[in-house]
């Protein structure tokens, strides 16, 4: 089945469009990230999934599912096969939609049948063909998954083996220490042999019940995880991370493979009499192109340059930007913010951005009788990234979406502007309103480069999860409490 395209021509950026983006855009972006490259930053930790949870409504157990479901198309490590998934229903059928990243034609059609190979296993148990009880459906879902994501899998497995040994070694000599030393070493003996073949039935064996013993760890274990959470803290203070951050993460990404399971047997019940799992279609968006690459040849700048055209400032406002970031310059910023600036980037349509984008160019766009229960949501393997964030929200979409995490990424661009009918008034509206929210996110991201510039200086840890999620604002004081109740959304 082909990749989905969208409706009409696609309209290349002018010259001024091009300038806007070089010129404007992209350099405080740059300097944002370089800020916190450079300075001494808090804890970029992201929380481990959490497993499947009774007291959920079903519109939260919908979306838990269908976060699950983008968390395993996303089968390889780095960011182009992150995921985005909405269910709809098109041409009076439920439909699942998936886009990626960065992915051409023929990966997107593996990702399908992915998809669809776990969907069928639901599908034979809903319709009763097989008489499989839930701990043999979970087996055969779980094997399934395993063989599809055995890329990333193993690079989780590789880094449990590697932190395992390290965290080993610096445990201390406390009871505490101790216990927490004959537990990881009890856990490293129920690691996967890789000389057994990541796809044979011996290592999906292993893996399988290597992770089922990190889970009852954690259970049984309390003492023996809190001195490793307590350990990976201490890891936070450090630019880099640690071994037991490293522990925590790679062991916490295996067990989202168990609890991405346990959501779809409960799915499987609860959804049993629907179309869920039954007579379905799955569809894929054709992933973006970068821009061209005359678009992002940026000039050579200095911070206080940036900093000079930091909207709706006055004088003395981008005079007292310009004095902390003198005193930042002893990490070197304009050097590093000019290695930045030389680097060819290659800015990409983040999935859920495409996804949204194509149901509103699509029939039906993003009404609530367009999706399934009339539940507006796109789920996605990661957690949505702050700037994704900050387009729902100048666009104000109805549609809500996964909880973020504040990092921003310079591979990060607005949607295409797709025209029906070579309609030039309905060109340049389309142009107005893509320049329009270009701006505001201009706008939205100096606000958050002043306020990081600022806590650097006082010594604040402005990328700490917990206190990062109120630095890109408007100035209105209700603006986060407005954002956060707009984003709300499941683990």
């Amino acid at each position: 089945m082909a990749v989905l395209d969208f409706p009409g021509k696609r309209e290349p950026l002018n010259k001024n469009q091009q300038s806007t983006l070089r010129c404007q855009f992209y350099p405080p972006l740059i300097l944002l990230e370089t800020l916190n490259d450079v300075c001494p930053r808090g804890s970029r930790r992201q929380p481990s999934d959490a497993p499947p949870s009774d007291h959920q409504s079903p519109e939260e157990r919908f979306k838990t599912l269908v976060n699950k479901l983008a968390h395993i198309c996303d089968y390889e490590p780095g960011g182009n096969t992150v995921s985005a998934l909405a269910v709809i229903i098109q041409n009076g059928r439920l439909c699942y939609v998936l886009a990626s990243n960065h992915r051409g034609t023929g990966a997107m059609r593996n990702a399908r049948a992915g998809l669809q190979a776990v969907l069928d296993i639901l599908k034979a148990s809903v319709e009763k063909r097989t008489d499989d009880s839930d701990e043999v459906m979970a087996k055969r879902l779980m094997r399934e998954i395993l063989i599809w994501n055995n890329v990333r899998v193993r690079a989780y497995l590789t880094s449990l083996e590697k932190e395992l040994k390290n965290c080993v070694g610096k445990c201390d000599t406390t009871e505490q220490g101790k216990s927490a030393k004959e537990e990881l070493e009890r856990l490293a003996a129920f690691l996967p042999d890789v000389r057994d073949g990541q796809k044979s039935d011996a290592y999906i064996e292993a893996t399988m019940k290597c992770i089922t013993e990190i889970q009852t760890s954690r259970k049984t274990r309390l003492p023996t995880w809190r001195y490793i959470e307590a350990a990976a803290v201490a890891d936070d203070a450090m630019a880099k991370g640690g071994c037991w951050s490293a522990l925590q993460h790679s062991a916490g990404r295996l067990l989202a493979y168990q609890y991405a399971v346990q959501t779809l047997v409960h799915a499987s019940h609860l959804w049993a009499e629907t179309d869920l799992f039954r007579d379905f279609d799955i569809e894929t968006v054709r992933s973006s192109d970068s821009y061209p690459a005359t678009a992002l040849k940026f000039n050579r700048e200095t911070v206080e340059d940036i900093l000079n055209r930091t909207p709706n400032a006055g004088k003395a406002q981008k005079k007292a930007y310009r004095q902390h970031a003198a005193e930042l310059q002893v990490y070197e910023l304009n050097a590093k913010l000019e290695q930045q600036l030389a680097d060819k980037r290659e800015p990409i349509v983040h999935a859920e951005m495409l996804l949204h984008h194509w149901l509103s160019r699509t029939e039906g766009g993003t009404q609530p009788h367009r999706f399934f229960r009339g539940w507006q949501y796109i789920g996605t393997s990661k957690p949505i990234c702050q700037l994704c964030k900050e387009y729902f929200a100048v666009i104000s979409t109805p549609v809500l979406f996964r909880s973020g995490h504040p990092n921003t990424y310079l591979n990060w661009r607005l949607p295409d502007i797709y025209v029906e009918n070579n309609d030039p008034v309905a060109v340049d509206h389309a142009k107005v309103e893509w320049n329009n929210t270009l701006v505001e996110m201009q706008k939205r991201i100096y606000t958050a480069l002043v306020r990081v510039l600022q806590d650097k200086v006082s010594g604040k840890k402005p990328n700490d999860s917990n206190t990062y999620t109120d630095r890109i604002t408007t100035g209105d004081p209700n603006y986060v409490a407005n954002w956060l109740g707009q984003m709300r959304i499941d683990s």
